[in-house]
């Protein structure tokens, strides 16, 4: 029997039990999605010398509190932003820098002299923000922008991983993409087959392309407009992988919301199984 016809013969109180179940399981599909996207981006961001920690440590993390490289890292970061320190500075300034107790007659010595070096005002700014231990994530990003890959993946996998920013970000990530999951499921069998009845996601492929486009809004919604304003770091993480890993979440979330579908007698049969025997054969 089709959801349209149980609601006629039951009234709301169907209609409002189908919405749960489509609820939930839009938001189970989010969440297997969410972990397979961030399983993803653990792996490329592990593989590339960044960190397998780094997707959920520089995520949400992020956007509650400051994260730096220990101050043992701070000569080998001067040196990788392309910062050459006389050999005679470096005896002098590098225990302090290293163990972090730059005194301010420490730091005005050090920014003259990268000054008369020739650094950019904004590097030297950022770096006395940096040494005295007042660099917010934006100082963080711009300084890390500023090296070649290999540097910048090296500092990034040194920087702190508490267990409170894994289960932050991993806690934040997860109920984002049951949100969206929810949303999803919400949008495509409530809006697009129930209420607008569109005949093209009466199948799981149809179902698919709507979760996978509505994935890539996701991403360019949280890549240009969230992310520059809360949380500076993610534009450090690989941005072709970051979308390949939306894509994928919203690939995985459609099979759910397709299955959801198929469940609540949705599909023209007909059809779905042309999609399913198309998607065989792919």
């Amino acid at each position: 029997m089709s959801v349209n016809a149980e609601v006629g013969g039951h009234g709301s109180g169907t209609m409002m039990a189908m919405v749960k179940r489509v609820g939930l399981g839009g938001v189970m599909a989010g969440l297997v999605g969410g972990v397979v996207m961030i399983a993803l981006m653990i792996v490329v961001m592990g593989s590339n010398g960044s960190g397998y920690a780094s997707p959920l440590n520089l995520g949400i993390p992020g956007f509650a509190k400051t994260i730096t490289p220990p101050s043992s890292q701070l000569p080998g970061m001067l040196s990788a932003m392309g910062v050459r320190l006389p050999p005679a500075a470096m005896a002098k300034f590098g225990p302090a820098i290293a163990s972090g107790h730059v005194t301010p007659e420490m730091g005005q010595q050090l920014n003259a002299m990268l000054k008369s070096g020739g650094v950019p005002a904004g590097k030297i700014h950022n770096i006395d923000l940096l040494m005295s231990g007042n660099a917010t994530n934006s100082t963080m990003a711009d300084l890390l922008s500023g090296m070649n890959t290999t540097a910048r993946n090296k500092v990034m996998s040194s920087l702190p991983v508490t267990t409170g920013n894994v289960v932050l970000g991993s806690v934040t990530h997860l109920a984002l993409s049951a949100i969206l999951g929810f949303m999803f499921a919400m949008m495509i069998i409530g809006g697009g087959i129930q209420m607008l009845s569109l005949r093209v996601l009466r199948n799981p492929a149809g179902i698919a392309a709507a979760s996978v486009m509505g994935a890539a809004v996701a991403y360019a919604v949280s890549r240009w407009l969230v992310l520059p304003a809360i949380d500076p770091l993610m534009k450090l993480v690989p941005q072709t992988w970051f979308f390949i890993a939306h894509l994928l979440f919203g690939l995985v979330t459609g099979a759910g919301i397709a299955m959801i579908a198929r469940r609540e007698g949705l599909f023209d049969d007909r059809e779905a199984r042309s999609s399913v025997g198309g998607l065989a054969h792919a």
